[in-house]
């Protein structure tokens, strides 16, 4: 049975699609741009490139690292953990140095803290076994993957950190903790209840599309003027 309802199988390319978790990524994406709108985009060059490197880092980074050994996490059969490795490695790195350029080109000077904070999660959330897990729950997710993109977002945009993306930020942690919650609730389901599964996942995974097309629409009514 599939783990997930955008699984696919068969290859280390259609493991590499899966593990992206792009339904989710995407919405991740979302609080970015939620946080780059909410003063009107300034530079779309700015936007185009940052959006890069989280979906380098939050998209390939930490899903490559969260498919590692021991990780608690298992979507591949095909994908050995030196290549999961590599393309975290890789892709992480393509975004710090994304996030340094932008950093000097623009004297965002904050960025000095904010790249080190979200490069920090994006390795130590899919470590289970980091500071025996500490940072691998649902708070966390929601700080590191829904509140810092939309604070990361205002800042590259307005230079600022003006208290109006607190608000955003904040929705954009609830979004991503029922995400999260919902998440690991249909996980369980399908662990545990292989016969019924879709029976009782069906409603679930339901709310899981929608709340994903929810933060696509609010970030283009952002990106768009509202």
């Amino acid at each position: 049975m599939k783990k997930t309802w955008y699984q696919l199988e068969g290859s280390k390319r259609a493991e590499i699609w899966t593990i992206l978790h792009l339904p989710y990524t995407a919405m991740n994406l979302s609080f970015l741009a939620i946080g780059f709108g909410i003063a009107g985009v300034h530079r779309w060059d700015v936007f185009a490139w940052i959006i890069v490197a989280y979906f380098l880092g939050l998209g390939v980074a930490a899903h490559s690292f969260d498919q590692m050994p021991g990780m608690g996490s298992s979507y591949v059969k095909y994908l050995m953990p030196k290549e999961l490795l590599l393309m975290g490695l890789a892709a992480v790195s393509i975004a710090v140095l994304i996030g340094i350029y932008w950093m000097i080109e623009l004297a965002a000077w904050h960025l000095l803290w904010m790249i080190p904070l979200q490069t920090f999660f994006v390795l130590a959330y899919p470590n289970s076994r980091f500071m025996k897990g500490f940072f691998h729950n649902d708070f966390w997710f929601a700080v590191s993957f829904g509140f810092i993109p939309v604070m990361v977002g205002f800042y590259m945009n307005t230079l600022t950190l003006d208290p109006a993306f607190l608000m955003w930020a904040v929705l954009a942690a609830n979004i991503a903790a029922i995400e999260i919650t919902l998440s690991r609730y249909v996980r369980a389901i399908r662990k545990n209840h292989a016969e019924d599964a879709e029976y009782y996942i069906y409603k679930p995974e339901i709310a899981l599309k929608l709340l994903c097309f929810m933060s696509y629409f609010l970030a283009l009514s952002f990106l768009s003027g509202k």
